[in-house]
């Protein structure tokens, strides 16, 4: 084999190894995560923020992989109530900075139709995979789930992690593994329960950043 052949077929064999590792990475993921710029180098550490669900009223856009990526970048532009919540309870500030420091995904990777959709036994089955995958690839130091029902469903049953402590008596902390490393989580409310006290989850996320 000339070298120009054999400098041709290694390039082959690693796009081909490229491509398999990205499969296996996404296998169960509909959305890639958001990373910010400086997630990792900014006084907040490496947090990850994982959501609920994406819907779509309108019609599916054409790239979902890409989706929440394209979402947290319009945020500067475009209000949306979730989002403007959870910067407000992180920020204070209200600018979405805080984007650019840390990562963020759904855990739920079904398309939902409307905000009241019901996800189904398999739905959160499929979302805590997609958990534990967003772990795998981001590497937290610290994880918020905005999701009462993602954390009921992940940790009501003995298995993953082990509890470590409450804030407030209230909001549990648990230590979870992934691959290479552990992190701390904490599950709080949606932004949009009913009664979501701003004030009061900004104290609760300081006390989990700062105190643990």
């Amino acid at each position: 084999m000339q070298k120009e052949d054999c400098s041709l077929f290694i390039v082959q064999i690693i796009l081909i190894i490229k491509k398999f590792v990205a499969q296996k990475i996404l296998k169960n993921l509909t959305y890639k995560p958001w990373t910010g710029k400086n997630y990792g180098n900014s006084e907040i550490g490496k947090l990850l923020i994982i959501g609920d669900s994406h819907y779509f009223n309108n019609g599916l856009p054409n790239n979902l992989s890409e989706f929440t990526v394209e979402k947290i970048k319009e945020l500067r532009i475009i209000s949306a109530n979730f989002y403007d919540k959870v910067d407000a309870v992180l920020n204070q500030g209200g600018k979405h900075d805080i984007w650019d420091n840390i990562a963020f995904a759904n855990a739920i990777q079904t398309t939902f139709s409307s905000a009241d959709q019901m996800p189904t036994k398999d739905d959160l089955d499929n979302a805590k995979l997609a958990f534990r995958e967003y772990l795998d690839m981001t590497k937290p130091e610290k994880v918020i789930v905005f999701s009462s029902r993602i954390w009921e469903h992940c940790f009501n049953k003995q298995g993953w992690g082990k509890h470590l402590d409450k804030v407030d008596e209230r909001w549990n902390i648990r230590e979870l593994d992934y691959d290479g490393g552990t992190c701390k989580a904490i599950g709080l409310h949606h932004p949009s329960t009913p009664g979501f006290d701003k004030s009061k989850f900004q104290k609760v996320v300081s006390g989990f950043l700062n105190d643990y």
